[in-house]
């Protein structure tokens, strides 16, 4: 006999609770019985649930979608030719010039950046590499290669990002904050009643159906708890650090190389990625802004979703990086 966990879902963000309660209709819904009371509770919940879902949906969409995906279209064209230049100066026999494209270039290496990636995670690592940027040496770097002009556009285009996604939260915090509240606050009393219903069943008279749907149940809770947990895990990662190395040591600030000598040193970039949750199972998942789909984890950025293995449910909006140059990056032969 196995009865449906009780763990609280109020701690959950939005959506992972659109996960949970989507897993728990799916398997609410294989449950094979004659308990009036619990056809009843069921058909109550599939109206409550199909309220939410289209509040949480209307949520995620805006106008300035499309805005902000336009701008990350062009600011991967401005990243993607300042690292493409740089790797190519790398290329030249003398060691006077290729070392300003050295330099450009390892600082790209050491973020790990990437023009398809979750937008947040872009954001957040175009916003380190201008900090970079802004030492002395790469300004020179960025002006011996005639890059100072492309590298305003990418700065100035990130500002611009910024500045949407921020208009774009304030537009929709008030729906967010009233009917999607109310709707999430009436299912999840439901769902509390329905929890309690159907373990008091399993005791007094456990159900075969019953204790299978509640195992599958508990199963996608521990795998969106986790993946919570992961998240979490994400979101307060940061590294820094520094090495140096042979005579006229060159140290690394924030994740760059410094070549007195030619010493390079490096690796400790930062980046973020998180807010775009992931959760799913046994359903569907969305995200909040600018997430990712898929099971078990995978990644993306500021809206993202997830689905899972049985059940039905959608995930809408999603802000991508991408486009604008990702083919055929020269090779500037440092590791």
């Amino acid at each position: 006999m196995t009865k449906f966990s009780d763990k609280s879902t109020r701690g959950f963000g939005m959506s992972y609770f659109y996960s949970a309660m989507s897993c728990f209709v799916s398997r609410s819904g294989s449950i094979i019985t004659q308990l009036e009371r619990f056809l009843s509770m069921r058909g109550v919940l599939n109206t409550l649930w199909g309220t939410f879902d289209d509040a949480y949906k209307w949520s995620q969409k805006s106008h300035l979608t499309k805005s902000i995906a336009d701008l990350d279209v062009l600011r991967d064209k401005y990243a993607y030719v300042i690292e493409n230049v740089a790797k190519l100066w790398a290329r030249l026999p003398e060691d006077e010039l290729n070392i300003h494209g050295r330099r450009v270039a390892q600082v790209f290496k050491d973020y790990q950046f990437r023009v398809d990636e979750a937008l947040v995670s872009e954001n957040a690592k175009v916003k380190n590499i201008e900090q970079v940027f802004e030492q002395e040496a790469y300004v020179s770097d960025l002006d011996a290669m005639g890059l100072t002009p492309v590298n305003q556009l990418l700065k100035q285009s990130t500002v611009q990002i910024d500045q949407l996604m921020s208009q774009r939260n304030e537009e929709m915090s008030e729906h967010v904050d009233g009917e999607l509240k109310a709707a999430r606050e009436a299912l999840e009393a439901h769902y509390r009643a329905m929890i309690t219903y159907l373990n008091a069943v399993q005791e007094i008279q456990p159900e075969e159906s019953i204790s299978l749907a509640a195992q599958y149940y508990n199963e996608d809770l521990d795998k969106i708890e986790n993946q919570i947990a992961q998240s979490r895990g994400r979101s307060g990662k940061g590294k820094s650090g520094s090495s140096s190395s042979g005579k006229g040591s060159g140290s690394s600030q924030t994740g760059t190389v410094s070549a007195d000598s030619g010493n390079e040193s490096g690796n400790s970039g930062t980046g973020t990625g998180d807010s775009g949750n992931e959760s799913g199972n046994s359903g569907t998942g969305t995200g909040d802004s600018g997430n990712e789909s898929g099971n078990s984890g995978n990644n993306s950025g500021e809206s993202g979703n997830e689905s899972g293995n049985s059940g039905t449910g959608n995930g809408d909006s999603g802000d991508n990086g991408g486009n604008g140059g990702g083919n055929d990056d020269p090779d500037n032969g440092m590791e």
